[in-house]
């Protein structure tokens, strides 16, 4: 069984996603299409880099990623397919795939311009998920080499996100809020390695101080911080949306005090 999985800023309520899996259904039936989400927010490549980022090391080996959120889509900007030693990525050159390469090793960066593996009609300007990513990934789940679907580009010249390093001086880290959750969680990019037990400092003028054990362990209405399911530090209101009583934002800079 080979697995497809589907990451996209289309949303639920348009026929893109159904499209896109009728295509890769037409042209290989037997592939696992999973969607790992629809929801993310209308071209925001950062939203769409943390959630891939995190999610595509928990799937097989081999597994073929599909990334869209293209606001260069019909531009000059590359449609890659991207082969590690673990996974595929498919999707454009915008950004997207920083975070999931980080744990990566590249076997081939490749500019999909072999247009025999595209939909056979005049190709959109403005749906390549459709007529380009979504075919390309059906063939090479059939079993087409990566290699045959168009030219072979460096993988230095991989347009990458400008991720912020914490600062840590064993006294105080500045951090930044990297990703907000549905429930309002702030996830930050300070590792749980750089955080002891006893923490505070403010965020947005709000003052945390502590790390909890567990969402439940804290008081309510009160800001605390926690180190998450992916590793990172992140800040909490139980029963609560941190995120809009603080007014944050995603890139909000802050700083923990140790």
């Amino acid at each position: 069984m080979q697995f497809i999985t589907l990451t996209t800023d289309f949303g639920i309520v348009d026929p893109y996603v159904g499209i896109i899996k009728g295509v890769i259904s037409n042209i290989y039936p037997y592939a696992k299409i999973v969607d790992i989400s629809h929801s993310i927010a209308p071209q925001n490549i950062w939203h769409a880099n943390w959630v891939l980022g995190l999610s595509c090391q928990y799937f097989p080996k081999g597994t073929i990623h599909i990334c869209i959120v293209d606001p260069g889509v019909g531009s000059s900007r590359k449609a890659l397919l991207i082969e590690t030693k673990n996974h595929f990525f498919i999707g454009p050159d915008n950004g997207l795939f920083t975070l999931a390469l980080e744990k990566e090793d590249i076997v081939n960066v490749v500019e999909l311009t072999e247009r025999k593996y595209w939909l056979p009609h005049n190709t959109s300007r403005t749906f390549h998920g459709r007529d380009i990513f979504s075919s390309v990934a059906a063939h090479l789940a059939k079993g087409e080499k990566a290699e045959n679907f168009g030219n072979i580009v460096n993988k230095e010249d991989l347009i990458k996100l400008d991720i912020n390093t914490p600062i840590n001086n064993g006294k105080v880290c500045t951090g930044q809020i990297q990703y907000i959750d549905h429930f309002g969680n702030m996830i930050s990019n300070i590792p749980e390695s750089f955080v002891p037990q006893k923490i505070h400092g403010k965020i947005k003028g709000m003052e945390f101080k502590g790390l909890q054990l567990s969402y439940a362990d804290s008081e309510p209405s009160k800001l605390f911080g926690i180190i998450g399911s992916h590793g990172f530090l992140e800040f909490f209101i139980n029963k609560g949306n941190s995120a809009k009583v603080t007014g944050s934002r995603v890139g909000d800079k802050f700083e923990v005090k140790f």
